[in-house]
C-alpha cells in the first residue's frame, strides 16, 4: 500500500457547547454537521490514525470486488479516505440518517477524482439491507443506537458479508470496574482540555450526551460479535476508553 493521503477534514471550529444555549440532547443535526469534522478530530483520540488504519485493513481484505459499506458515515471522511487508497474500481456505500451529514459527504465526494462508484444513502441504518459486502465499517455508531438494535444490526452485517469479509468497528467503551471507569473518564476529559475545550464545554457536552451515547464494555462487544456469528475477531487498537475491533466472517 502506498503512502496514505491526508484526511479530508473541513468544518468550522466546534464551539457548540461553549454557550448556555448548547444543544440538548445531543443530535446529529445541521448545527452539529457544520462543526463535525473539527469536533471528532478534537474529541476522539487517535481519530486520524484509526481512519487510516481502517483503510489499511480494507486494502488487504476487500480486494475481491465486494461492496464496502460505511454505516454512520457522517461527513464521509472515512469512506472517502478508503476510496483514495484503493486502486481497483470499487462500489462504496455511505449510510447516515442525518441529511445534513450526507450533504457534507457529497460535497467532499465532488472534490476528489475517483474511479469508484460512491453512493450515499440517507436513512435509518436499521432499514438498510447489507448485501455482497467485502468490508463494513461501523465507527462510533453502535454507541448511539438503542441497545436492543445493536445486535440486530450486527446480525445483518454478518449475513451481508461475503465469506472472508471483515467488519471494522470502533466504539467508546465502558470499563467493567467502577474505579477504573472514574480514572478513564478523568484521563479522557484531560485529553479534551489539551485539545482546547474548556471545562464548561466538556461538562455541557457530557450532559447533552447523557442517555444518548450509551457505551458497552469490551467483553460485551465481543459477546455481541460471537452471537452474530463471528468466530474470528481481535481488538486491534485502543486508547483509554476508545476501542477498535476487526471481525471476519468465516
Amino acid at each position: 500500500m502506498e503512502h496514505s493521503p491526508d484526511l479530508i477534514l473541513n468544518s468550522a471550529r466546534d464551539e457548540l457547547f461553549a454557550q448556555s444555549n448548547y444543544p440538548k440532547p445531543f443530535a446529529f443535526n445541521k448545527e452539529v454537521a457544520e462543526v463535525f469534522d473539527n469536533m471528532v478530530e478534537r474529541s476522539i483520540p487517535l481519530y486520524e490514525d484509526v481512519t487510516k488504519y481502517v483503510a489499511r485493513w480494507i486494502h488487504d481484505f476487500a480486494a475481491d470486488g465486494g461492496k464496502i459499506y460505511d454505516i454512520g458515515c457522517s461527513t464521509g471522511t472515512t469512506l472517502l479516505h478508503i476510496a483514495q487508497t484503493l486502486k481497483e474500481p470499487t462500489t462504496l456505500v455511505g449510510i447516515d440518517n442525518a441529511q445534513a451529514m450526507i450533504e457534507k459527504a457529497r460535497e467532499k465526494t465532488m472534490r476528489i477524482n475517483s474511479q469508484h462508484m460512491i453512493h450515499f444513502i440517507c436513512d435509518d441504518v436499521m432499514n438498510i439491507d447489507i448485501k455482497d459486502a467485502s468490508a463494513v465499517v461501523v465507527n462510533y455508531t453502535l454507541q448511539f443506537l438503542p441497545i436492543v438494535n445493536r445486535q440486530k444490526l450486527l446480525n445483518g452485517i454478518y449475513e451481508g458479508l461475503r465469506p472472508g469479509g471483515i467488519l471494522f468497528m470502533s466504539e467508546k467503551v465502558r470499563a467493567s470496574c467502577p474505579e477504573f471507569q472514574e480514572t478513564t473518564t478523568r484521563i479522557y476529559e484531560n485529553f479534551k482540555e489539551t485539545q482546547g475545550y474548556s471545562r464548561t464545554e466538556i461538562e455541557q457536552k457530557k450532559e447533552a450526551l447523557d442517555n444518548v451515547l450509551v457505551p458497552l464494555t469490551e467483553k460485551e462487544h465481543h459477546r455481541c460479535l460471537e452471537k452474530a456469528g463471528f468466530d474470528s475477531y481481535e481488538s486491534v487498537m485502543r486508547w483509554n476508553t476508545f476501542l477498535s475491533i476487526v471481525a471476519m466472517k468465516g
